[in-house]
């Protein structure tokens, strides 16, 4: 049997589908090719025994009638083509159908289901929202004859040059050795998720909090190169100079060597809190608008934070963020502090 997965956009997402895939492959042998819309994406799967094909196309930065063509290369060459959830979108489904695998996996979902064109997919689920997004893959197997399932933990498959790299980057930093508790401050831009953030006003004073309990702990903070300010300007306010460090690297990969020497990890509702479940870190993770039952971290040691008891409001659409509530995102952004605190506290010991 060939397989090929479809797009999914987020780093995250392919983290969570990654229980799916080793069932897949352990279960029925499959080749089993993963089709990528971003170079991040497909970093997350390199040395991944249970992908056959990492493959990666451009499609934003490509003209339509590029996309197209390049989907028609793999045109009546898979069995079955998977839509992993979260995948509401119109795009996702097309690609599927152009492919033309005679079994097309996926979901079909509360908010424009039919906008999105989820009706070309034949074999499908209705969203279930009592389920992890992990569980939510992982029940698109039935349709392959998979009924026995395990919840694998997230995995990513980490070279010995890699953790090298990581290596050689905390030492030329003077911290091969010492206590670090990782953070991620920012969040994704796409679909206004900004709005996921807690308040970097409240970041500060949490590391100076801690900074005082822990006087050896150092405090990395992680994010992509756009969130570059946001990360200096949390340095500059918490008053402890090269304690904190901004990490800035090219690959999300260089990125997962370097929180791999973390005792513990605090962050919004991110990829980067998925990865931190992949490296087993424990994790403290803010929500707000996101759905903690969907999205919290998967099969490691965590604890999930949110202000208040107004039901969070974001669906899986192409629809950005926005607060239904009318309350300006204070399940996020009144987490308090002490709170956050007495979690991580509980971690470092």
């Amino acid at each position: 049997m060939r397989i090929v997965i479809l797009p999914l956009y987020g780093f995250g997402d392919v983290l969570m589908s990654t229980p799916a895939l080793r069932n897949l492959k352990e279960q029925t042998g499959a080749h089993i090719a993963y089709l990528h819309m971003f170079t991040t994406t497909r970093d997350i799967l390199i040395g991944n025994p249970y992908v056959d094909e990492n493959i990666h196309f451009p499609f934003l930065d490509a003209s339509r009638l590029e996309g197209i063509r390049f989907l028609l290369r793999f045109r009546k060459k898979f069995d079955a083509s998977i839509n992993f959830y979260p995948s509401n979108r119109k795009d996702y489904n097309m690609a599927a159908f152009i492919i033309g695998a005679p079994l097309r996996l996926g979901h079909r979902y509360v908010l424009r289901d039919i906008r999105e064109w989820n009706f070309l997919k034949n074999r499908t689920l209705r969203e279930d929202d009592g389920l992890h997004n992990v569980e939510e893959d992982l029940r698109l197997l039935d349709f392959l004859g998979i009924g026995q399932k395990t919840p694998y933990p997230l995995e990513i498959y980490l070279s010995d040059d890699e953790r090298h790299y990581a290596e050689g980057w905390l030492k030329e930093r003077n911290a091969s050795g010492r206590p670090i508790l990782g953070l991620h401050p920012g969040s994704s831009v796409f679909k206004a998720h900004t709005q996921k953030r807690w308040p970097g006003e409240k970041f500060a004073p949490l590391l100076r909090k801690l900074g005082a309990l822990y006087p050896d702990l150092l405090f990395f903070l992680f994010g992509g190169k756009e969130e570059d300010p946001l990360k200096q300007e949390l340095k500059e306010t918490s008053g402890l100079g090269d304690r904190v460090v901004p990490v800035s690297v090219d690959t999300v990969r260089q990125t997962a060597a370097i929180m791999e020497h973390c005792k513990a990890f605090v962050t919004n509702d991110s990829g980067l809190m998925h990865l931190s479940a992949a490296l087993q870190l424990p994790t403290v993770a803010l929500f707000g608008p996101t759905n903690p039952r969907w999205l919290r971290p998967w099969q490691c040691s965590h604890k999930v934070i949110r202000h208040g008891d107004c039901p969070p409001c974001f669906r899986y659409s192409p629809i950005p963020q926005r607060c239904l509530a009318k309350t300006n995102f204070s399940c996020v952004r009144e987490i308090p502090l002490e709170e956050v605190l007495e979690a991580v506290v509980s971690f470092l010991g």
